[in-house]
């Protein structure tokens, strides 16, 4: 069935007011009604009545992570066809409550954002072990210099341990060959390992590895994958990179192992909740470098989720192929 005009959707989260996106939909023939930005300082994970409100009448809305669309939210929004997430994660969304009520729940495959994430974590790696979080602008202007106590380190003949082995640990994995580095991986779904990849049970990757990255999804109901114990697992100096989701690291237990030395150092893109608070302990320990999830924020990258995520609305509400749906709608 095709979209008449003026049929409304919502456009959630805007980040910029120039956003190819909206004038794409309106030249569709939608009626795009525009929810909280979220490019102001005061930037907040929004409350869902807020976003009931805003979408109240709607067939779609196009949303990014700063709603979680519970069971309740979609109930009160009666006539909604379908829940365009901008991105691959679709955690901030009750997917099986969306296929119960026969809405459409679609993410944002495409484009070069597994490229984009596994260069920083990349990158994080790199500046972990040449300690670039402690040799920083700020230290050299209050008149530090090299000293014995802070050697860098380096990435020939260490180990790498990827958790998750989707398109984002693979391009992590394609990145440090040639680099003299072993690879171990674990993820019970990985088939066809590349040349050089070892798959390994979630243990002995955290007792092999001196560098871990993590780039699977939230585990149900928010627990963390590191708990206490496993961080208690992994291998003395070792260091610890978070591009996925923060509650996979349990960060009272990730601060007490680097208080205690038996972590070298972490580097962080991702919080809970976002953006932190700023006395989160995280943000201030010195073993740890952080970003402000940025991993995939390149120009190129943002406009192209923006405009997949506002062709797979349209597509679903006009009932046509094509869309990158996730879930079996009833």
């Amino acid at each position: 069935m095709n979209a008449q005009r003026n049929e409304p959707v919502l456009i959630w989260e805007r980040v910029m007011p120039d956003d190819p996106s909206i004038p794409w939909l309106r030249e569709q023939g939608f009626d795009v009604r525009l929810g909280k930005p979220n490019h102001d300082p005061g930037y907040r994970r929004h409350l869902e009545a807020d976003f009931i409100a805003d979408a109240k009448g709607c067939q779609g809305v196009l949303i990014s992570g700063g709603i979680r669309v519970t069971r309740e939210v979609m109930t009160a929004l009666p006539g909604l066809q379908v829940i365009s997430k901008i991105g691959v994660g679709v955690d901030t969304v009750d997917v099986a409550a969306a296929s119960d009520l026969g809405i459409a729940v679609c993410n944002t495959p495409g484009g070069n954002d597994s490229v984009a994430v596994a260069e920083h974590a990349m990158t994080l790696l790199l500046a972990l072990r040449k300690q670039l979080h402690v040799w920083t602008r700020s230290y050299l202007q209050g008149g530090g210099w090299r000293s014995p106590q802070v050697f860098a380190g380096g990435l020939d003949g260490s180990t790498l341990g990827i958790v998750g082995f989707g398109r984002i640990g693979r391009a992590l994995a394609q990145r440090v060959a040639g680099w003299n580095v072993r690879v171990l991986v674990h993820d019970p779904l990985a088939r066809d390992l590349p040349a050089g990849v070892q798959a390994v049970g979630m243990d002995e990757l955290l007792a092999q590895s001196d560098a871990v990255s993590l780039h699977c999804p939230a585990l149900p109901g928010d627990r963390p994958l590191l708990d206490a114990a496993a961080l208690a697992r992994m291998k003395a100096g070792a260091v610890l990179i978070n591009t996925a989701r923060a509650t996979l690291v349990d960060a009272p237990a990730l601060v007490a192992a680097l208080d205690a030395g038996t972590l070298a150092g972490a580097a962080f893109d991702v919080f809970d909740p976002e953006p932190p608070a700023r006395d989160d302990p995280l943000l201030a320990h010195p073993r740890v470098l952080s970003t402000p999830h940025v991993a995939s924020w390149t120009w190129e990258g943002f406009f192209g989720r923006r405009q997949q995520a506002a062709e797979n609305l349209a597509k679903v509400v006009r009932g046509e192929p094509g869309a990158a749906i996730v879930n079996p709608v009833r």
